[in-house]
Protein backbone atom coordinates (compact mmCIF):
# COMPACT_ATOMS: atom_id res chain seq x y z
CA UNK A 1 0.00 0.00 0.00
CA UNK A 2 2.87 2.81 0.79
CA UNK A 3 4.15 2.07 -2.72
CA UNK A 4 0.92 2.27 -4.57
CA UNK A 5 0.55 5.71 -2.53
CA UNK A 6 4.36 6.81 -3.32
CA UNK A 7 4.02 6.57 -6.65
CA UNK A 8 0.40 8.40 -6.69
CA UNK A 9 -0.66 5.38 -9.38
CA UNK A 10 -4.05 4.85 -8.11
CA UNK A 11 -6.31 6.64 -5.64
CA UNK A 12 -7.05 5.72 -2.08
CA UNK A 13 -10.42 4.51 -3.65
CA UNK A 14 -9.09 2.78 -5.92
CA UNK A 15 -6.90 0.66 -3.29
CA UNK A 16 -9.08 0.17 -1.53
CA UNK A 17 -11.13 -1.75 -4.27
CA UNK A 18 -7.95 -3.67 -5.17
CA UNK A 19 -7.95 -5.23 -1.60
CA UNK A 20 -11.87 -5.95 -1.49
CA UNK A 21 -11.02 -7.88 -4.59
CA UNK A 22 -7.80 -9.64 -3.79
CA UNK A 23 -7.94 -10.29 0.02
CA UNK A 24 -9.90 -13.40 1.42
CA UNK A 25 -12.79 -12.52 3.72
CA UNK A 26 -11.32 -13.47 7.34
CA UNK A 27 -8.90 -10.38 6.25
CA UNK A 28 -11.61 -8.25 5.96
CA UNK A 29 -13.82 -9.69 9.34
CA UNK A 30 -10.53 -9.24 11.82
CA UNK A 31 -11.57 -5.48 11.55
CA UNK A 32 -15.34 -6.64 13.28
CA UNK A 33 -15.28 -5.63 16.73
CA UNK A 34 -18.31 -8.35 18.11
CA UNK A 35 -19.47 -7.72 21.65
CA UNK A 36 -17.63 -10.26 23.96
CA UNK A 37 -19.07 -12.30 26.95
CA UNK A 38 -17.20 -13.14 30.33
CA UNK A 39 -18.55 -15.42 33.00
CA UNK A 40 -17.83 -19.15 31.89
CA UNK A 41 -14.45 -20.39 33.60
CA UNK A 42 -14.24 -23.72 31.09
CA UNK A 43 -15.08 -24.03 27.89
CA UNK A 44 -18.19 -22.70 26.52
CA UNK A 45 -20.30 -25.89 24.67
CA UNK A 46 -23.44 -24.84 23.55
CA UNK A 47 -26.16 -21.75 23.40
CA UNK A 48 -29.70 -20.76 22.72
CA UNK A 49 -31.09 -17.62 22.28
CA UNK A 50 -35.32 -17.24 23.78
CA UNK A 51 -37.80 -17.14 21.30
CA UNK A 52 -38.47 -13.20 21.95
CA UNK A 53 -34.22 -12.81 21.65
CA UNK A 54 -34.06 -10.80 25.02
CA UNK A 55 -32.20 -13.92 27.04
CA UNK A 56 -29.45 -16.20 25.51
CA UNK A 57 -28.38 -19.45 27.52
CA UNK A 58 -25.02 -21.14 27.64
CA UNK A 59 -23.75 -24.43 28.81
CA UNK A 60 -20.11 -24.81 29.45
CA UNK A 61 -17.53 -27.52 31.18
CA UNK A 62 -17.64 -25.58 34.21
CA UNK A 63 -20.62 -27.66 35.06
CA UNK A 64 -22.61 -24.38 35.40
CA UNK A 65 -25.66 -22.87 32.92
CA UNK A 66 -25.73 -19.00 32.32
CA UNK A 67 -28.71 -16.67 31.50
CA UNK A 68 -27.63 -13.93 29.81
CA UNK A 69 -28.91 -10.20 28.87
CA UNK A 70 -28.82 -10.06 24.81
CA UNK A 71 -28.85 -6.98 25.02
CA UNK A 72 -25.95 -6.14 27.53
CA UNK A 73 -24.32 -9.20 27.54
CA UNK A 74 -24.47 -8.99 31.23
CA UNK A 75 -25.38 -12.32 33.34
CA UNK A 76 -28.33 -12.52 35.02
CA UNK A 77 -28.36 -15.81 36.85
CA UNK A 78 -26.03 -18.78 37.22
CA UNK A 79 -27.69 -22.39 37.56
CA UNK A 80 -25.71 -25.10 39.12
CA UNK A 81 -26.53 -28.85 40.65
CA UNK A 82 -25.05 -30.48 37.15
CA UNK A 83 -22.09 -32.87 38.13
CA UNK A 84 -20.75 -33.36 34.59
CA UNK A 85 -20.42 -30.53 31.93
CA UNK A 86 -23.04 -29.56 30.14
CA UNK A 87 -23.58 -30.76 26.68
CA UNK A 88 -27.19 -29.26 25.51
CA UNK A 89 -29.27 -25.97 26.21
CA UNK A 90 -33.11 -24.43 25.16
CA UNK A 91 -35.41 -22.51 25.88
CA UNK A 92 -39.05 -23.41 26.12
CA UNK A 93 -41.22 -21.96 24.12
CA UNK A 94 -42.74 -19.41 26.79
CA UNK A 95 -39.49 -18.65 28.00
CA UNK A 96 -40.34 -19.31 31.20
CA UNK A 97 -38.09 -22.87 31.53
CA UNK A 98 -34.84 -23.60 30.80
CA UNK A 99 -33.22 -26.42 29.77
CA UNK A 100 -29.95 -28.36 30.35
CA UNK A 101 -28.80 -31.03 29.42
CA UNK A 102 -25.61 -32.83 30.86
CA UNK A 103 -23.01 -35.47 29.33
CA UNK A 104 -24.35 -37.93 32.35
CA UNK A 105 -27.33 -38.55 34.07
CA UNK A 106 -29.49 -35.30 34.25
CA UNK A 107 -31.76 -33.52 31.96
CA UNK A 108 -33.03 -30.30 34.17
CA UNK A 109 -35.80 -27.86 33.76
CA UNK A 110 -34.96 -24.46 35.34
CA UNK A 111 -37.41 -21.92 36.12
CA UNK A 112 -35.95 -18.42 34.01
CA UNK A 113 -37.50 -15.99 36.77
CA UNK A 114 -36.21 -17.84 39.90
CA UNK A 115 -33.30 -20.02 38.73
CA UNK A 116 -34.86 -23.25 41.08
CA UNK A 117 -34.88 -26.25 39.40
CA UNK A 118 -38.44 -27.76 38.59
CA UNK A 119 -38.08 -30.94 36.43
CA UNK A 120 -35.61 -33.86 36.14
CA UNK A 121 -35.41 -36.07 33.53
CA UNK A 122 -33.13 -39.05 33.64
CA UNK A 123 -30.42 -39.86 31.51
CA UNK A 124 -29.80 -43.47 32.69
CA UNK A 125 -26.32 -43.01 32.93
CA UNK A 126 -25.80 -42.59 29.05
CA UNK A 127 -23.91 -39.52 27.51
CA UNK A 128 -26.20 -37.08 26.67
CA UNK A 129 -25.43 -35.15 23.17
CA UNK A 130 -28.28 -32.99 22.40
CA UNK A 131 -31.80 -31.72 23.72
CA UNK A 132 -34.67 -29.99 22.76
CA UNK A 133 -38.06 -28.40 23.43
CA UNK A 134 -40.45 -29.64 20.03
CA UNK A 135 -41.35 -25.97 18.63
CA UNK A 136 -45.02 -26.27 20.72
CA UNK A 137 -43.13 -26.78 23.56
CA UNK A 138 -45.13 -29.93 24.26
CA UNK A 139 -42.59 -32.53 24.18
CA UNK A 140 -38.87 -33.04 24.65
CA UNK A 141 -36.69 -35.09 22.79
CA UNK A 142 -33.03 -36.18 23.51
CA UNK A 143 -30.06 -38.28 22.20
CA UNK A 144 -26.94 -39.42 22.94
CA UNK A 145 -24.45 -42.27 23.37
CA UNK A 146 -27.44 -45.07 23.58
CA UNK A 147 -27.73 -44.77 20.53
CA UNK A 148 -31.69 -43.73 20.50
CA UNK A 149 -33.23 -40.80 20.51
CA UNK A 150 -36.00 -40.31 23.29
CA UNK A 151 -39.34 -38.13 23.93
CA UNK A 152 -41.15 -36.89 26.25
CA UNK A 153 -44.44 -35.21 27.02
CA UNK A 154 -43.60 -32.06 29.05
CA UNK A 155 -47.12 -31.75 30.85
CA UNK A 156 -47.20 -35.49 32.30
CA UNK A 157 -42.71 -36.13 32.24
CA UNK A 158 -43.70 -39.32 30.75
CA UNK A 159 -41.28 -40.85 27.98
CA UNK A 160 -43.76 -41.35 25.41
CA UNK A 161 -41.31 -42.85 22.69
CA UNK A 162 -37.92 -44.39 22.02
CA UNK A 163 -36.57 -44.39 18.41
CA UNK A 164 -33.80 -46.13 16.97
CA UNK A 165 -32.27 -45.92 13.50
CA UNK A 166 -28.97 -45.78 11.67
CA UNK A 167 -27.75 -42.76 13.20
CA UNK A 168 -25.80 -44.63 15.63
CA UNK A 169 -24.85 -41.75 18.27
CA UNK A 170 -27.30 -39.24 18.22
CA UNK A 171 -25.25 -36.53 18.17
CA UNK A 172 -27.56 -33.10 16.96
CA UNK A 173 -31.71 -33.24 16.57
CA UNK A 174 -33.58 -30.51 14.77
CA UNK A 175 -37.10 -29.24 14.17
CA UNK A 176 -38.79 -27.94 11.21
CA UNK A 177 -40.97 -25.25 12.55
CA UNK A 178 -44.43 -26.72 12.42
CA UNK A 179 -42.86 -29.19 14.77
CA UNK A 180 -44.21 -32.17 12.85
CA UNK A 181 -40.71 -33.61 11.88
CA UNK A 182 -37.36 -33.81 13.72
CA UNK A 183 -34.01 -34.33 11.62
CA UNK A 184 -31.79 -36.73 13.42
CA UNK A 185 -28.23 -36.71 12.87
CA UNK A 186 -25.02 -39.35 14.09
CA UNK A 187 -23.44 -41.69 11.95
CA UNK A 188 -26.49 -41.07 9.56
CA UNK A 189 -28.90 -38.27 9.01
CA UNK A 190 -32.77 -39.30 9.12
CA UNK A 191 -36.10 -37.50 8.91
CA UNK A 192 -38.58 -38.65 11.00
CA UNK A 193 -42.54 -37.83 11.71
CA UNK A 194 -42.84 -36.70 15.42
CA UNK A 195 -46.16 -38.20 15.30
CA UNK A 196 -45.37 -41.62 15.35
CA UNK A 197 -41.32 -41.85 15.09
CA UNK A 198 -41.28 -43.16 11.13
CA UNK A 199 -38.80 -42.98 9.36
CA UNK A 200 -39.47 -40.67 5.99
CA UNK A 201 -36.41 -40.12 4.54
CA UNK A 202 -32.97 -40.89 4.82
CA UNK A 203 -30.34 -38.14 3.91
CA UNK A 204 -27.87 -39.90 0.79
CA UNK A 205 -24.88 -41.41 3.30
CA UNK A 206 -22.73 -38.72 4.68
CA UNK A 207 -18.94 -40.26 4.43
CA UNK A 208 -17.51 -38.23 7.14
CA UNK A 209 -18.96 -38.50 11.30
CA UNK A 210 -21.22 -35.76 12.31
CA UNK A 211 -21.04 -32.82 14.96
CA UNK A 212 -24.40 -31.02 14.23
CA UNK A 213 -27.32 -30.74 12.23
CA UNK A 214 -30.15 -28.44 11.20
CA UNK A 215 -33.51 -28.07 9.27
CA UNK A 216 -34.58 -25.17 7.89
CA UNK A 217 -38.04 -24.18 9.12
CA UNK A 218 -40.11 -24.63 6.14
CA UNK A 219 -38.13 -28.53 6.42
CA UNK A 220 -37.05 -28.41 2.84
CA UNK A 221 -33.14 -28.06 3.69
CA UNK A 222 -31.18 -29.64 5.98
CA UNK A 223 -27.42 -28.50 6.69
CA UNK A 224 -25.06 -31.04 8.53
CA UNK A 225 -21.52 -30.30 9.56
CA UNK A 226 -18.69 -32.60 9.24
CA UNK A 227 -15.52 -33.53 11.13
CA UNK A 228 -13.94 -33.00 7.90
CA UNK A 229 -14.82 -29.51 7.83
CA UNK A 230 -17.16 -29.83 5.24
CA UNK A 231 -21.05 -28.55 5.57
CA UNK A 232 -23.49 -30.76 3.04
CA UNK A 233 -26.61 -29.21 1.95
CA UNK A 234 -29.64 -31.78 1.58
CA UNK A 235 -32.89 -31.81 -0.30
CA UNK A 236 -34.88 -32.48 2.97
CA UNK A 237 -37.76 -34.15 1.13
CA UNK A 238 -36.17 -36.48 -1.06
CA UNK A 239 -32.59 -36.86 1.27
CA UNK A 240 -30.66 -36.16 -2.01
CA UNK A 241 -27.58 -33.90 -1.62
CA UNK A 242 -27.73 -30.50 -3.24
CA UNK A 243 -23.99 -29.10 -2.48
CA UNK A 244 -21.07 -29.25 -0.46
CA UNK A 245 -19.39 -26.27 1.21
CA UNK A 246 -15.56 -26.00 1.66
CA UNK A 247 -13.95 -23.39 3.86
CA UNK A 248 -12.96 -24.57 7.46
CA UNK A 249 -9.41 -25.93 7.47
CA UNK A 250 -10.81 -27.92 10.91
CA UNK A 251 -13.66 -29.76 11.91
CA UNK A 252 -17.06 -27.86 11.81
CA UNK A 253 -18.88 -28.21 14.91
CA UNK A 254 -22.25 -26.53 14.42
CA UNK A 255 -24.41 -25.24 11.79
CA UNK A 256 -27.58 -23.00 12.14
CA UNK A 257 -29.84 -21.48 9.48
CA UNK A 258 -30.90 -18.18 9.63
CA UNK A 259 -34.56 -17.83 10.93
CA UNK A 260 -35.67 -16.91 7.15
CA UNK A 261 -33.67 -19.73 5.83
CA UNK A 262 -31.46 -17.28 3.15
CA UNK A 263 -28.07 -17.96 5.57
CA UNK A 264 -26.67 -20.11 7.49
CA UNK A 265 -23.66 -20.32 10.23
CA UNK A 266 -20.81 -22.56 10.73
CA UNK A 267 -18.54 -22.51 13.76
CA UNK A 268 -15.03 -24.76 13.81
CA UNK A 269 -12.45 -26.07 15.10
CA UNK A 270 -10.85 -23.67 13.15
CA UNK A 271 -11.38 -20.98 15.79
CA UNK A 272 -13.57 -19.14 12.87
CA UNK A 273 -17.35 -18.21 12.77
CA UNK A 274 -18.61 -18.14 9.12
CA UNK A 275 -21.81 -17.01 7.37
CA UNK A 276 -22.55 -18.50 4.21
CA UNK A 277 -25.56 -17.84 1.02
CA UNK A 278 -27.63 -20.60 1.11
CA UNK A 279 -28.90 -20.16 -1.92
CA UNK A 280 -25.34 -20.13 -3.71
CA UNK A 281 -22.97 -21.70 -1.25
CA UNK A 282 -21.02 -18.69 -1.26
CA UNK A 283 -18.96 -17.87 1.68
CA UNK A 284 -20.20 -13.97 2.75
CA UNK A 285 -18.25 -13.36 6.00
CA UNK A 286 -15.24 -15.42 8.31
CA UNK A 287 -15.46 -14.21 11.61
CA UNK A 288 -12.07 -14.45 13.49
CA UNK A 289 -11.11 -13.78 17.48
CA UNK A 290 -11.92 -16.85 19.58
CA UNK A 291 -9.14 -18.05 20.59
CA UNK A 292 -10.18 -21.33 20.91
CA UNK A 293 -11.88 -24.06 19.10
CA UNK A 294 -15.93 -22.42 18.36
CA UNK A 295 -18.06 -25.10 20.06
CA UNK A 296 -21.66 -23.36 19.02
CA UNK A 297 -23.03 -20.67 16.99
CA UNK A 298 -26.68 -19.74 17.00
CA UNK A 299 -28.86 -16.53 15.09
CA UNK A 300 -31.02 -14.48 17.20
CA UNK A 301 -34.54 -14.84 16.31
CA UNK A 302 -34.81 -11.53 14.46
CA UNK A 303 -31.97 -12.86 12.21
CA UNK A 304 -29.79 -9.57 13.04
CA UNK A 305 -27.25 -11.23 15.00
CA UNK A 306 -24.97 -14.08 15.17
CA UNK A 307 -23.87 -15.98 19.17
CA UNK A 308 -20.53 -18.01 18.69
CA UNK A 309 -19.14 -19.11 21.86
CA UNK A 310 -15.94 -21.85 22.36
CA UNK A 311 -12.75 -23.19 24.14
CA UNK A 312 -11.83 -19.77 25.08
CA UNK A 313 -14.44 -19.66 27.51
CA UNK A 314 -16.30 -16.64 26.32
CA UNK A 315 -19.67 -15.65 23.86
CA UNK A 316 -19.35 -13.17 21.06
CA UNK A 317 -22.05 -11.52 19.75
CA UNK A 318 -21.67 -10.62 15.95
CA UNK A 319 -23.53 -8.29 13.39
CA UNK A 320 -25.01 -9.43 10.49
CA UNK A 321 -26.44 -6.69 9.15
CA UNK A 322 -22.08 -5.06 9.13
CA UNK A 323 -21.23 -8.21 7.80
CA UNK A 324 -23.46 -7.91 4.64
CA UNK A 325 -22.85 -4.65 3.85
CA UNK A 326 -19.03 -5.36 4.42
CA UNK A 327 -19.66 -8.43 1.43
CA UNK A 328 -21.88 -6.06 -0.74
CA UNK A 329 -19.05 -3.38 -0.66
CA UNK A 330 -16.71 -6.50 -1.34
CA UNK A 331 -18.67 -7.69 -4.34
CA UNK A 332 -19.00 -4.15 -5.78
CA UNK A 333 -15.35 -3.40 -5.40
CA UNK A 334 -14.41 -6.46 -7.10
CA UNK A 335 -16.72 -5.69 -9.85
CA UNK A 336 -14.97 -2.52 -10.66
CA UNK A 337 -11.87 -3.51 -10.73
CA UNK A 338 -12.50 -6.30 -13.92
CA UNK A 339 -10.82 -5.25 -17.00
CA UNK A 340 -12.84 -3.60 -19.13
CA UNK A 341 -12.95 -4.60 -23.40
CA UNK A 342 -9.91 -4.17 -25.34
CA UNK A 343 -9.67 -0.64 -27.40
Amino acid sequence: MAELKTRRRFSLGTCVSLLAAWLPAAAWAAGDTPSVWHGHEDDVTCVAFSLDGSRVLSGSRDRTVRLWDAATGATLSVYSGHETPIAAVAFSTDGKSALSASDQLAIRSWSVATGEPAVSWPGRGVFIYTAQFSPDGRKLAAGGSDRSLRVWDVATDQEISSWHGRFGYVQSVAFSRDGTLALVGGADCEVRSMAAGKLVTALEGPTVSLLDVDLSGDAALALTAGMDGSLRLYDARSGALKAVWKGHRKAASWVDFSPDGTLALSGSYDFTVRLWDVASGREIMVWTGHTGRVRAVAFSPDGRHALSAGDDHTLRLWDIGAALAEDRARVKGAAGTRPGPAP
